[in-house]
C-alpha cells in the first residue's frame, strides 16, 4: 500500500475516533445533568414529606394544648375548635381528630362517655368486645361525618399497632406515629393504608408537680390522600415516588405514585425518623424524567463527524465505496432475515398461548354440560324441601299431616346430599374404589342425567341384555366414561339422528398385562350414533391426548382419552368401529365380576332404621366445635337430646381454650374446614395436650390437601354431613366406648367420666 494510501486510511480513523470521543464525551455530561437534576428533586421530594409530617405532629400538639387549657372539654366546645380548623381544606387527608380516654374497666368508660356527650349512638363501648387488661374508647372525634361515625366507641388498645403508639406517646410524652394500619373509618369499597398520630394527655395529680396521664388526643391520616395533596400530578408524572413504614416491602408500602422501572438508573432511598418510626423514601426516575435534555444529541453529533470523514474517504476510495454498499445491502438483507424470523417465532409463540386459552375454555364448557343439569335437580330438590316445610308450618294442628310434609322434606333434602355426593365422584374429590356394578342398573339409572345433557335434538335409546353379567369397576368412573362417550356421540350427529347405548356380554383376548392374548369374559357397553363416522386417519389418533377434529370451542380433545384410560386401568379394553357418513359405534370392555353374588351391589348398605340409637348420660362431656352458627346449634341440641353435657365453641382457638378449662371432656366433635385452626390442627394440639381424648371429625367437603400424621395415628373418626340424628348418635356412642376402652356399646349407659357439677355451657 503506498504512502498516500495510508494517510488517507488513517485520517479516516482519526476522524472516526475524534467523533466517537466527542460523542462519549457529550454523553456523559447530560448523564451528569440529569443526575444532579434528580437528586435535587429526589432531595425536595424528602424536605416535603418531612415539612407535612411536622405540620400533622404540630397540628395534634395544638389539640393537646387546647385540652391542658381547660379542666374539662365538653363535645360542643371540641366540636366548635376542629370547625375553626377546617380540616378538609387546610389539612388534606386527615380525616379528623379525636379525644380517647383509657379505663380499667368498660363501666367506667360508658359512665364518662354518656356524661360528656349524652348524644352518643355507640351499642358496645370500647368495642370490639371481650376481656383486655386496659381499655379505651373513642369519646370525641371531629369533623362527625359518616366514615368518622363508624369509628365511635372503637377501642384502639385493642389493635397491636394503636397499641403500642398508644403506650409509646403515653411513656415519653412525645407526639407519636403508629405504623401501617388500615384505618376502622375506610368504608370505601377502595381502601387506602393508613397511620395515626398520638399525643398523650395529662393533668395535675394531687399537687407536687406530679402528672398524671389520662387519654390521648388522636389524628387518623389515609396515606394516599395526603401525599396526592403533597405532590401534585404534574410533580410526580416523571419519577415514581414510595414510602414505607420499615424496611421497603410490599407490606409496608403507605404510598406508591406510579409503578418504576426494574431498570432505572437513576434510583434512591432516604430514611427519616416520623414520630419515632423509620420511614423509608424511596425515589425512582421514570423514563420522562430526562425528556428536557436531548440525549440523542452526541450521538448526533457524532454521526455528523463520522459522516463528515467517510465523505472525504469515499472520494479517495470509489472502489471500497462500491464494496461497502454490496455489504450494507447484505447486511440489511440479513436483518430482514431476522426479523421476519422474529416475527414468525411471535406469531407461533401468540398462537400457542392463544389456542392454551382455548383448551382451558372448553374443558370448562364440558363440565358445563353437566353442572345445568345438576342444578336443575338440585333447584327441584330445594322446592320439594321448601314446600314441604311451608305446608308444614300450616298444618301444625294436624299432626298426620304435619309429619308427612316433613319426611317429604327430609326425603328432598336426602336426595340433594345423594346429589352433592354424585358430583363429587364426577369430579374426583372423595376417594372412589372398584366395586361389583350392574351394567344395566347404571345406564338406567342415567337416563335421565343423559336427556338432559344430550338435549331434545337427539333420540336417545339403550339396548340392554337380558342376563348381562356384573363387572368390577368404578361406578363413578364408568359413568363419567359413558357420559363422555354420549357427549362425543352428540356433537357428531344433527337434529333428528338417533343414539343407542347397548350392553351385552363378550368373550375375548385380554389386551395389556401378563395375560394378554388369554381368553376372558368382559362386559361390553357400545354407545353407537349415526352420525358423521370418522376417517381410518382420525380414528388412528381418536385415542390421542388432546387430539380432536371438532372446532375451536367445541371439544376439548380429552374425552376418549380419559375413557380409554379408565378402561385400561381397569383390566378392560375400547373398540371403535366407524365409517365416514354411517356413524360411530365405541365399545368398553370391561372384566366380568366372579365373586360371590350376594343379590346386592358392594355399595349397598343394611338399612339403617333397623339399628338402634344409642344415647348418653350427663356425666359423658362433650366439647362440640363448629363455625357455622346454625350447624353448631343444630348439633348441640342433638347432643343434648341423646343425653350427653355439651360444651360447644364456634373456632379452634375458642375450642382449645375451652378444652383447658374443662377437664371432664372425653370427645371432641369439630368441622374440619375452619377460618383459622382448621379441625386437623385442632386435632393436633389438643391430642399433644390430652392423648386419651377422642376426636370425630365432620365435613361435607374435605378441600384440606395435608392431613396430619396424629390423625391416622389416634384412628380419629369422619362424620360426613349432612347426617342424621343415627348417624350422629352411633359415631359419638363409639367414641366414648373407645375413650372408656370398650369395643362396643352398651346403649348409652355407662362409667360416667369425670365432669363438673354443671356440664352445660352456654360460650
Amino acid at each position: 500500500m503506498s504512502i498516500q494510501r495510508i494517510l488517507v486510511v488513517g485520517g479516516l480513523l482519526l476522524g472516526l475516533s475524534a467523533s466517537l470521543l466527542i460523542a462519549i464525551q457529550l454523553s456523559r455530561t447530560n448523564d451528569a445533568r440529569v443526575g444532579d437534576r434528580f437528586a435535587s428533586s429526589a432531595e425536595a421530594i424528602v424536605g416535603a414529606v418531612e415539612n407535612q409530617i411536622e405540620t400533622q405532629l404540630t397540628l395534634l400538639r395544638g389539640t393537646a394544648g387546647f385540652f391542658a387549657a381547660s379542666e374539662a372539654i365538653t363535645v360542643d366546645e371540641f366540636g366548635a375548635y376542629i370547625d375553626r380548623l377546617d380540616l378538609e381544606r387546610n389539612y388534606s387527608g386527615v380525616l379528623g381528630i379525636g379525644f380517647s380516654v383509657t379505663r380499667a374497666e368498660r363501666v367506667a368508660l360508658e359512665r364518662l362517655a354518656s356524661q360528656l356527650d349524652p348524644g352518643r349512638m355507640v351499642q358496645v363501648e370500647a368495642w370490639p368486645e371481650g376481656d383486655r387488661d386496659v381499655y379505651s374508647t373513642i369519646l370525641f372525634l371531629e369533623p362527625r361525618n359518616e366514615m368518622n361515625m363508624e369509628a365511635i366507641g372503637f377501642d384502639m388498645m385493642s389493635e397491636e399497632t394503636r397499641r403500642t403508639a398508644m403506650e409509646e406517646a403515653a411513656r415519653t410524652g412525645r407526639t407519636t406515629v403508629s405504623g401501617k394500619v388500615q384505618l376502622v373509618q375506610e368504608i370505601d369499597p377502595e381502601k387506602q393504608p393508613g397511620f395515626l398520630v398520638y399525643s398523650a394527655l395529662y393533668r395535675n395529680a394531687g399537687g407536687a408537680g406530679r402528672e398524671e396521664h389520662y387519654g390521648w388526643v388522636y389524628s387518623p391520616l389515609r396515606a394516599y390522600d395526603l401525599f396526592d395533596s403533597l405532590f401534585p400530578q404534574d410533580d410526580r408524572a416523571d419519577v415514581s415516588i414510595s414510602i414505607y413504614d420499615g424496611a421497603p416491602s410490599q407490606d409496608n408500602l403507605l404510598y406508591r405514585s406510579a409503578a418504576a422501572p426494574d431498570d432505572a438508573i437513576n434510583r434512591t432511598v432516604e430514611t427519616i425518623n416520623v414520630g419515632g418510626r423509620q420511614w423509608y423514601i424511596e425515589v425512582v426516575a421514570l423514563p420522562g424524567f430526562a425528556s428536557g435534555i436531548n440525549s440523542a444529541l452526541p450521538w448526533i453529533v457524532g454521526l455528523v463527524g463520522g459522516l463528515i470523514t467517510l465523505t472525504l474517504a469515499l472520494l479517495l476510495f470509489q472502489q471500497v465505496r462500491a464494496a461497502e454498499r454490496v455489504d450494507r445491502q447484505v447486511k440489511s438483507r440479513t436483518a430482514e432475515l431476522q426479523a421476519t424470523n422474529t416475527r414468525l417465532r411471535d406469531e407461533v409463540t401468540a398462537r400457542e398461548k392463544a389456542e392454551s386459552t382455548v383448551r382451558q375454555m372448553q374443558r370448562v364448557e364440558s363440565v358445563g354440560q353437566l353442572t345445568g343439569g345438576i342444578a336443575h335437580d338440585f333447584n327441584n330438590m330445594l322446592a320439594i324441601v321448601v314446600g314441604n316445610l311451608e305446608m308444614a308450618k300450616r298444618r301444625l294442628q294436624n299432626p298426620e299431616t304435619l309429619l308427612k310434609f316433613i319426611d317429604q322434606a327430609k326425603l328432598g333434602a336426602e336426595r340433594a346430599a345423594a346429589l352433592t355426593q354424585r358430583l363429587l365422584a364426577f369430579s374426583r374429590q372423595q376417594p372412589l374404589s372398584p366395586s361389583r356394578v350392574d351394567p344395566n342398573a347404571l345406564i338406567t339409572g342415567m337416563k335421565e342425567l343423559l336427556a338432559r345433557t344430550i338435549g331434545k335434538q337427539v333420540d336417545v335409546r339403550t339396548e340392554l341384555s337380558a342376563d348381562i353379567w356384573p363387572t368390577l369397576a368404578d361406578a363413578g368412573q364408568l359413568e363419567n366414561a359413558v357420559l363422555n362417550l354420549a357427549i362425543n356421540a352428540r356433537d357428531a350427529m344433527e337434529d333428528g339422528d338417533m343414539l343407542t347405548i347397548v350392553t351385552s356380554n363378550d368373550v375375548r383376548e385380554i389386551s395389556g398385562g401378563s395375560q394378554a392374548g388369554v381368553m376372558d369374559e368382559f362386559v361390553a357397553i357400545t354407545v353407537r350414533d349415526t352420525g358423521s363416522g370418522m376417517s381410518p386417519e382420525v380414528q388412528a389418533k381418536a385415542l390421542d391426548p388432546f387430539f380432536t377434529t371438532k372446532e375451536v370451542g367445541k371439544g376439548t380433545g380429552l374425552g376418549l382419552s380419559q375413557v380409554f384410560g379408565f378402561v385400561r386401568q381397569s383390566g378392560g379394553d375400547l373398540a371403535i368401529e366407524s365409517a365416514e357418513g354411517e356413524g360411530t359405534a365405541i365399545t368398553i370392555f370391561l372384566p366380568r365380576f366372579v365373586g360371590e353374588d350376594r343379590g346386592e351391589d358392594a355399595a349397598e348398605q343394611p338399612d339403617a332404621s333397623r339399628v338402634d340409637i344409642p344415647g348418653g348420660i350427663s356425666q359423658e362431656m362433650i366439647l362440640v366445635v363448629d363455625d357455622e352458627e346454625q350447624v353448631l346449634a343444630m348439633t348441640v341440641e342433638l347432643l343434648r337430646e341423646l343425653g350427653y353435657s355439651v360444651i360447644h365453641a364456634p373456632g379452634g382457638q375458642e375450642a382449645l381454650d375451652k378444652l383447658s378449662g374443662n377437664p371432664g371432656i372425653r370427645v371432641v366433635l369439630s368441622d374440619i374446614v375452619m377460618p383459622g385452626i382448621n379441625g386437623y390442627q385442632l386435632a393436633e394440639r389438643a391430642l399433644a395436650a390430652v392423648p386419651d381424648l377422642k376426636f370425630v371429625l365432620v365435613s361435607g367437603f374435605d378441600t384440606i390437601g395435608e392431613k396430619s400424621a396424629i390423625v391416622e395415628e389416634h384412628g380419629i373418626a369422619k362424620l360426613q354431613k349432612p347426617f342424621t340424628r343415627q348417624e350422629l348418635a352411633l359415631a359419638i356412642r363409639a367414641a366414648f366406648d373407645a375413650a372408656r376402652g370398650f369395643g362396643d356399646s352398651d346403649g348409652g349407659s355407662g362409667r360416667a367420666c369425670e365432669a363438673s357439677d354443671d356440664p352445660t355451657d352456654e360460650a
